[in-house]
């Protein structure tokens, strides 16, 4: 049994560990998972645990462990078919391989694998080992930006997907695992107008009685888990995450006011008490997440679940997370006629906002840990979501200010002209400068979306005529790849929708 003492030291990602890497001449081991992935947890207590696999670790490797809640930036360019991620870098930080969840046995024999390649090719800057029968999904270019909103088309494009991609036995979408798709279901719900088929409306109602009603849905404590394994809505991975949790509330309180469901508003007000419950800082803010644990989820009553203890929850404050769930509240507050949300969503975001606000440089990422992290793009459009909401229901003029700035450190960092925006600025976000594949633009498709809302509604409220152009333009760029996401390009339909209703078409 390995002790404390002689378990693996490992690294922050930043320029100390990879310097050590270049003078040591040795490669880096790259573990990536989110504190509440069970499987994460599971391969740090066993496979990283066993003696032989710390002992060469240890020794021939520089180990770096990356939870990318704390940094999406690493977790987007370098994560391999899900967490937990076991990836290898060169000390440039460029890409050897990788893989998922290795036992120690597996991971004893790639280690000694990528040492032997590592020592063939020690400056490899391509991918020489496949731990993974799909290995690294590479994002593909968005190609030339396109000029225009594809209002028209991108509407009837939908509602197609919609209709071939719905699971007409067992509702939600696809064949496969069921997970809740919930801007695909706003942005239905949005789109319903006078003389709207029967049939949409009839795939959103059974898709959202299935979410609430079937396996992601924890009936005993409220609030609901991440995905569903089986396509049945069973099997469910019961981890509790903020962000998935505050985009159901939005949904099912949008749902609600629309088809004036008693159950809908049921199940956000459960939903909330957990949240408030569990995941809610009495400092202001809301805790990140609450690991997985299916003995745990299994119990049917509070009593058991008290007999067996709760599931560790993962305090970490991150800005994007608690704004998007202090969205949810304030939505909450007007549909549910409860002050106190709207109140705590203030104290929430202040707090979020003042802890981490630098001029010229937007909000920090997280409230309460170090190293700090700066200059991401999730962070910057989701307080300037959640600020607009508190002016829209408070009228307080500091609540419309601050977004303003915040989006022009985002068009002055982040903007690249037709592509959209970066996910993070051009330089550091962690006071070290760009390592690896940090070098590389990456555009994310939603945030981008996101970002043109928060534009437009920008524009409707300050009557600034540059905020709709450049929401246009940020919509604009995303034009050319919302198709080949599937129904997840229902962001760009959301954000189409928003924007129409705000600055008209």
């Amino acid at each position: 049994m390995t002790t404390e003492s002689e378990a693996i030291s490992w690294h922050e990602w930043g320029a100390a560990a990879f310097a050590s890497a270049a003078n040591e001449r040795k490669p880096v081991l790259l573990a990536i998972g989110p504190a509440w992935c069970r499987g994460t947890d599971e391969m740090h207590r066993v496979s990283y645990t066993d003696p032989d696999v710390v002992q060469v670790v240890s020794e021939q490797f520089v180990p770096v462990r990356v939870d990318p809640d704390r940094r999406p930036d690493i977790g987007e360019r370098y994560t391999l078919d899900g967490w937990p991620t076991t990836a290898f870098l060169t000390p440039s930080g460029a890409l050897l391989g990788g893989g998922g969840h290795l036992d120690a046995a597996r991971l004893a024999v790639v280690l000694r694998q990528v040492l032997d390649a590592f020592a063939a090719r020690p400056d490899a800057s391509t991918r020489e080992i496949s731990l993974s029968p799909r290995g690294v999904a590479a994002a593909a270019p968005p190609g030339p930006a396109a000029a225009h909103l594809d209002s028209e088309a991108a509407g009837q494009w939908f509602d197609q997907q919609l209709r071939t991609q719905f699971d007409p036995t067992r509702a939600g979408f696809g064949p496969g695992p069921k997970r809740p798709h919930p801007s695909a279901l706003k942005a239905a719900l949005l789109r319903r107008r006078p003389g709207s088929p029967d049939e949409l409306t009839d795939i959103v109602i059974a898709t959202l009685d299935a979410i609430a009603d079937g396996g992601l849905a924890d009936t005993v404590e409220g609030g609901f888990f991440r995905y569903c394994e089986q396509p049945d809505w069973s099997r469910p991975h019961v981890e509790k995450v903020l962000t998935v949790n505050a985009r159901l509330i939005d949904l099912f309180l949008t749902a609600s006011r629309i088809f004036d469901r008693a159950h809908y508003t049921e199940r956000a007000a459960e939903t909330i008490r957990f949240v408030h419950d569990t995941l809610s800082d009495a400092d202001g803010g809301f805790f990140a997440s609450q690991r997985a644990d299916p003995d745990y989820a299994a119990l049917t009553t509070t009593e058991e679940r008290g007999r067996h203890g709760e599931p560790p929850v993962d305090r970490s404050v991150y800005v994007d997370a608690t704004a998007t769930m202090a969205s949810a509240y304030v939505l909450g507050a007007s549909v549910l006629a409860d002050s106190s949300l709207l109140e705590f969503a203030a104290t929430a975001v202040d707090r979020v906002v003042m802890e981490t606000y630098e001029r010229g440089g937007g909000v920090g990422h997280i409230v309460n840990g170090r190293p700090p992290v700066r200059g991401l793009l999730c962070d910057q459009v989701a307080a300037s979501a959640a600020l607009l909401d508190l002016y829209e229901a408070s009228g307080q003029d500091v609540y419309l200010d601050m977004p303003q700035e915040l989006m022009a450190y985002c068009q002055q960092e982040m903007w690249d002209e037709g592509d959209g925006f970066r996910d993070r600025t051009r330089g550091s976000s962690d006071h070290s400068p760009p390592i690896g594949l940090l070098r590389e633009a990456h555009r994310p498709f939603a945030l981008n979306c996101d970002a043109a809302v928060v534009l437009g509604r920008l524009a409707a409220l300050t009557d600034q005529t540059h905020y709709r152009e450049q929401a246009v333009r940020v919509l604009a760029s995303q034009t050319s790849v919302y198709q080949a996401r599937g129904l997840d390009g229902a962001d760009y339909v959301l954000a189409l929708e928003q924007l129409q209703t705000l600055t008209g078409p």
